[in-house]
């Protein structure tokens, strides 16, 4: 059983593949270069943005993300993924 971004948070820094389909989460940085920050911010993906995986391709292929103030889905690599860190969204 894969375990809840809850549950990562208390071992290591949790990152956009660590989520489950249907999890939300914020993010809290993106680390990288300025060339991924700035390619990440023309996605909409930015720090404090709040994001819900709709899916995750088989096979090392893209997550599809979608930003719950906007309503906007976009498709990321795997490689980006994994340097986007995000924290528990906790529902209101």
């Amino acid at each position: 059983m894969k375990k809840t971004i809850s549950d990562l948070q208390r071992d290591k820094p949790v990152t956009l593949l660590d989520m489950k389909e249907g999890e939300t989460a914020s993010i809290l940085r993106i680390s990288g270069g300025r060339h991924l920050r700035a390619r990440m911010a023309g996605l909409g993906i930015r720090e404090g943005t709040c994001l819900r995986l709709i899916s995750a391709a088989p096979f090392s292929g893209p997550l599809l993300v979608e930003d719950t103030a906007s309503g906007a889905r976009v498709m990321i690599g795997r490689g980006m993924a994994a340097s986007v860190e995000v924290c528990d969204q906790t529902p209101s």
